[in-house]
């Protein structure tokens, strides 16, 4: 019967170690005299004077000395947050996700992945350039919405998935626009099926289906080009593309296919 005692006494003590080793570690000080506590305020306070790498300095401290703290991951996550403010993106963004990795259920992990977006956002180039940057924005905020659908910055990255999306359409309008224009129409019809299935929604689809359908003719693809025209009249009947349109299907030659 003394087993269950013994085994109690051990719970208790077990539970005294842990409470006593917390609290150590709490009030555990520095080679430089400070503790764990002592470095973050210390660094949130220079970094609410706009004095980023001095902040990094105090966080990368705590870092270094407190390996148990908690406070840690506060401030991995500051790290990430004085080089942003300083636009360094780049390292930014490598600073927030070296946060996700270690600390992927912390309760800043959410903004963590909603800042990774505003890095790539940042590093956007103009609609007619090289959209990578936009892409990888996309997909950061598509993952905080999956990931954190409660997260109160989640109608602030759906307005950015809204925005980009419209970034990418507006490119794909300006490559296919290009091709176009050069009269390269195989692969202004590739951009352009592309602009028309992927963004629906586009501003500018009237645009996008008249250009096809003027490369199809081009191309001597006589039924699509009479398909896509038919679509545009129907779809965007007060579209400034709409005379043109009809010019067009009145010049084709006769497909012997009725369009309803």
């Amino acid at each position: 019967m003394r087993y269950p005692n013994m085994f109690s006494k051990l719970c208790v003590y077990s539970f005294l170690c842990c409470v006593i080793w917390a609290f150590l570690s709490a009030c555990a000080k520095s080679p430089g005299g400070l503790t764990a506590d002592e470095y973050l305020r210390l660094g949130d306070t220079q970094s609410s004077r706009n004095r980023q790498q001095k902040a990094r300095e105090y966080y990368q401290e705590l870092l270094t000395n407190f390996p148990e703290s908690h406070h840690r991951a506060v401030a991995q996550f500051n790290i990430a947050e004085t080089l942003y403010r300083e636009k360094e993106y780049i390292e930014a963004r490598f600073e927030y996700e070296k946060f996700l990795e270690l600390h992927p259920a912390h309760g800043l992990a959410g903004q963590a992945q909603y800042q990774i977006g505003l890095c790539h956002v940042r590093q956007m180039r103009r609609y007619d350039r090289d959209q990578h940057q936009t892409r990888a924005a996309l997909l950061a905020f598509r993952t905080m919405r999956r990931q954190h659908p409660q997260h109160p910055l989640v109608p602030d990255a759906e307005d950015h998935i809204r925005r980009l999306r419209q970034r990418l359409a507006a490119h794909e309008m300006s490559v296919a626009r290009f091709y176009y224009n050069k009269r390269s129409y195989h692969a202004a019809i590739g951009r352009l099926l592309n602009l028309v299935q992927a963004y629906p929604q586009a501003p500018n689809l009237d645009e996008a289906l008249f250009l096809l359908g003027a490369s199809y003719r081009a191309e001597e693809n006589f039924v699509k080009a009479q398909q896509v025209f038919r679509t545009l009249v129907d779809r965007f009947p007060t579209s400034s593309y709409i005379s043109r349109s009809r010019a067009q299907l009145r010049r084709l030659p006769d497909t012997g296919i009725v369009l309803q």
